[in-house]
């Protein structure tokens, strides 16, 4: 039987709202725990994106 090596992937992710991209990090899928990266990752990156445009927002209407 061979032996395959687990193997970690790193993504980049970008989020897009209301068709402005946010680069907002990267998410690190470990062999068999994709499930578990997506739970553990994907909230706090969809967090600092929803910042990033509340912040972005608040620029564009200042006085």
């Amino acid at each position: 039987m061979a032996h395959t090596p687990a193997v970690s992937i790193t993504l980049p992710v970008t989020i897009s709202v209301g068709g402005l991209p946010c680069e907002v990090g990267a998410i690190t899928f470990d062999a068999g725990d994709v499930a578990g990266a997506l739970r553990r990752d994907l909230p706090a990156l969809l967090r600092k994106s929803a910042d990033y445009y509340e912040q972005t927002a608040e620029e564009v209407t200042a006085p």
